[in-house]
């Protein structure tokens, strides 16, 4: 399986236990591809995956996958074919790359993923002159002159679907269809990929869903391989709830995680779990 775990989670290990098909919801899954080698080094974080996948879990999109690759056009060519290929992913996220340098490598792997040339997008290239005089008359650049590494941005793979503006830097955000799914190229730069989800792409092109349903049980000092056997017992009898378990040794507490598309289901799956356990003792605390 293929994570990142949350950048602030105090929780040390997490291992759900899955329905037969995976994901609670196969139909609509998405797929987030970070690019960089920094994420892979340990030199930067990633947040951007992480805050992704919790805004598409609430817009009804959830994560089924998340894979880190190299700024190496060919692994990032192979991962965005193996998404776009996946029956289960509808729409692939990609983030980083974007900018004006040559390790910045996104934008030509799009383009031999999708087998579309690279071309200068005129309206792209307008827009990242015009932030450079803007630039240049804050005193922030030396020059108002586009340089080559900015140029850079605005060759982009041909006829993208639709362009994001990025209000808050020069790299644009793009959109292209490829075989019925959606194929989104974002800046890595977090205040940019932020940006133009929250007010350019969730509003035009994430809407008309629900979120799963999440509940959770809360058990303190419970030891978690005595839930094994209840949790076993729902893969069969509720193959449509997520189930898992995350302990938290700071807070001595054990976290009992149900995720569905159907309430009464994920509530009943809850209810299993309160009567299997409490023969031995162990009463939720919520």
């Amino acid at each position: 399986m293929e994570f990142l775990l949350s950048p602030s989670t105090s929780i040390k290990r997490q291992r759900p236990i899955l329905g037969s098909a995976g994901c609670y919801n196969p139909l609509v899954a998405s797929a987030i591809i970070p690019i960089g080698d920094e994420l892979l080094a340990g030199f930067t974080l990633d947040t951007n995956s992480h805050w992704l996948a919790e805004q598409l879990r609430l817009l009804g999109f959830p994560v089924k996958r998340i894979t880190t690759v190299r700024d190496r056009q060919e692994e990032i060519v192979e991962q965005i074919r193996r998404d776009l290929r996946d029956p289960e992913i509808e729409d692939v996220f990609c983030s980083g790359g974007l900018g004006p340098t040559p390790d910045d490598r996104t934008f030509e792997a799009v383009a031999a993923a999708l087998g579309r040339k690279m071309t200068t997008w005129p309206p792209v290239l307008e827009r990242i002159e015009r932030r450079v005089r803007r630039m240049h008359d804050a005193g922030l650049v030396d020059s108002a002159q586009v340089t080559e590494g900015n140029r850079r941005m605005a060759h982009i793979p041909a006829d993208p679907d639709h362009v994001f503006r990025n209000r808050r830097g020069m790299a644009p955000g793009l959109m292209y269809r490829a075989d019925g799914r959606r194929l989104f190229i974002l800046p890595g730069v977090p205040t940019e990929l932020r940006g133009i989800f929250a007010e350019e792409l969730a509003p035009e092109f994430l809407t008309g869903r629900t979120a799963g349903v999440v509940h959770e049980l809360r058990f303190v000092f419970a030891v978690e391989a005595r839930f094994y056997p209840v949790m076993r017992e729902l893969e069969t009898s509720h193959p449509d709830v997520s189930v898992g378990s995350y302990p938290n040794f700071q807070t001595r507490e054990l976290v009992i995680r149900f995720t569905g598309q159907d309430e009464r289901r994920v509530l009943e799956a809850m209810e299993v779990v309160r009567q299997r356990v409490a023969p031995m003792g162990l009463q939720p605390t919520v």
